[in-house]
């Protein structure tokens, strides 16, 4: 009779949940290197399996479709962007200009290594239009605690609500404000790194007096 002892049960659940999760990666990476040399629309879920090694039906029965492909990829690139080493940062920090630089290295810091799989997100389709709102509805969600810990130090500036403030923050960090700085610039970026910390602290911080505290209204 086959061994159904729990220890054993664990053990081939473990084993097919790392199989499972290698397969994840193995189709995420192919599809990254395929979305960068063909585009999302140049490449079909078949290209997609054969790069990976699997049937198309594996990867359509892991992600369901070429769009959520492409979402595993872009979320791919927010961690490889060492995301939680930037949050950890912020989180520790408690000058608030220092908080906004940290940002502002971060955003520059995911946008420079996502380039090529970002500019594959901005193509003009239903489904990557989706993935996008997707990815600014996260990045307003990450911008609202930022600022709401701002607010609770009272440093944000006081002709400004919250939601006011989160707005400017999130109108700056955008994608097309990264590439109409590097690209159509040509800025460097430190370049772009140096203005958007500097002109977060401008819209959202009050002013910083001669003693170094916030002047009041």
């Amino acid at each position: 009779m086959p061994d159904r002892t729990p220890s054993t049960r664990r053990y081939r659940s473990n084993l097919r949940e790392a199989q499972a999760a290698r397969t994840r990666a193995d189709i995420t990476a192919a599809a990254r290197e395929l979305f960068e040399s063909a585009g999302f629309a140049g490449t079909t879920i078949a290209e997609i399996a054969a790069r990976a090694g699997v049937a198309p039906q594996t990867v359509y029965a892991v992600f369901g479709s070429k769009a959520k492909v492409a979402r595993a990829v872009v979320e791919q690139m927010e961690e490889s962007a060492d995301a939680a080493k930037w949050r950890e940062r912020i989180a520790v920090e408690r000058d608030p200009r220092k908080i906004l630089q940290a940002f502002a290295e971060w955003t520059c810091a995911f946008f420079s290594a996502s380039m090529p799989q970002l500019l594959v997100a901005r193509e003009v389709t239903a489904e990557m239009e989706e993935m996008a709102a997707e990815g600014n509805a996260r990045r307003r969600a990450g911008l609202t605690t930022l600022i709401g810990r701002l607010a609770r130090d009272g440093v944000i500036r006081h002709d400004l609500t919250p939601s006011a403030a989160v707005d400017r923050a999130w109108l700056l960090t955008g994608l097309d404000t990264y590439l109409n700085a590097t690209s159509g610039c040509g800025w460097s970026p430190a370049d772009y790194t140096s203005w958007l910390a500097e002109t977060l602290g401008q819209q959202l911080l009050e002013p910083v007096g001669e003693c170094g505290s916030p002047t009041g209204p």
